[in-house]
């Protein structure tokens, strides 16, 4: 058909150009799922499977394979410009800007102790030789041993708790110890929130004009909402709304080493320590944790998938496979339901299936 249109075309004189078979679109350039190395049909049973489940709170699924958007689709009223908040898997995005903040300058580096960047709440309560050493790794590997367990709503810093007060600085750094920093490893949401005030102090900007400028910037992400707290902080933990798209773009850029269209955007070499297995996780389906990303293997059908994600309540991710040159975006509504993580995980096994 495009060969008789293209005669046709020359006959007429006129000088129309045929359409590309890679287009662009917001930085991606698109590929068919049978040119990327899946089986179409597996893809569209997936898609079936995501449209016939009986809740109606899945946004969207997107696959990116070697630096193409392969599967975009939209569910549930959802399109291409709408944001979802990705919850906890915002904690991956605070890394990444911490990373920056090494990078340029704003944090002396990993192992700075956090407490001496904010003088200004000093002193704080229950300090002693503990929390004077937590660093920054510690609170971007969840190792600090503050006393705030997200999985736990006895825990004097769960994450509920603190939302409640007017300073959610003033809220962490004051928090009981609950072990020597390095001990042991705790869901802490506390941890990655102090993580990007830290950014914040140094850099004076908020999270969000920081990443703005150093990182959704560079991305071309324009269009995002970031949740502040009561004091006009950005919520590093989490409650960032984002666009599918956006969220390959941040999955696409780790699995490039930092890199988005030729640009250096992070540093390749916090990128390979951010995405190591540092801690393991006692949690189904995570096998470890580096800085603020899970690290998991998975078998479907005989094959071994290594991967690394980040993870958000109700389902939300952003799943990179290096080896296969992959990236699986999940958005989902589901929050604080049994079925949101298991269904995304589901459909995860559905794409990797789809891999030929």
């Amino acid at each position: 058909m495009r060969l008789l249109l293209f005669f046709a075309l020359i006959l007429s004189g006129c000088t129309q150009q045929l359409p590309p078979t890679s287009q662009a679109v917001d930085g991606w350039t698109m590929a068919a799922p049978d040119e990327a190395g899946f089986n179409p049909a597996l893809i569209a049973e997936t898609i079936t499977f995501i449209e016939e489940d009986e809740h109606a709170d899945f946004s969207s699924l997107v696959v990116a394979r070697n630096g193409a958007l392969v599967v975009e689709q939209y569910f549930n009223g959802h399109g291409p410009d709408s944001l979802r908040d990705m919850r906890s898997a915002g904690k991956s995005i605070t890394s990444a800007l911490v990373g920056i903040a090494i990078e340029e300058g704003f944090l002396p580096g990993i192992d700075t102790p956090a407490l001496p960047l904010f003088p200004t709440y000093s002193p704080v309560a229950n300090d002693g030789a503990d929390k004077q050493a937590i660093t920054i790794k510690h609170l971007l590997t969840m190792t600090s041993g503050i006393d705030a367990d997200a999985d736990d709503d006895t825990s004097p810093g769960y994450e509920s708790k603190m939302e409640v007060t007017p300073d959610w600085v003033r809220f962490v750094l004051d928090l009981p110890m609950a072990r020597t920093p390095d001990t042991g490893w705790t869901y802490s949401s506390a941890s990655s929130f102090l993580a990007g005030a830290a950014v914040e102090e140094t850099s004076g900007l908020t999270l969000a004009a920081f990443a703005e400028q150093w990182l959704f910037g560079p991305l071309g992400i324009d269009d995002y909402y970031w949740a502040q707290t009561p004091s006009g902080r950005t919520v590093g933990q989490g409650n960032l709304y984002m666009r599918g798209r956006d969220m390959a773009k941040i999955g696409q850029l780790y699995l490039d080493g930092g890199r988005w269209q030729g640009r250096q955007v992070l540093p390749e070499a916090w990128v390979e320590a951010s995405v190591g297995a540092l801690y393991p996780v006692p949690w189904n389906g995570y096998d470890g944790y580096g800085y603020s990303w899970y690290t998991h293997t998975l078998e479907v059908d005989g094959r071994a998938f290594n991967y690394f994600f980040a993870s958000g309540n109700g389902g939300n991710k952003i799943y990179v496979f290096p080896n296969e040159q992959m990236v699986v975006i999940t958005q989902s509504a589901a929050y604080n339901t049994r079925y949101g993580q298991g269904r995304s995980f589901e459909i995860l096994r559905r794409v990797l299936a789809a891999v030929v």
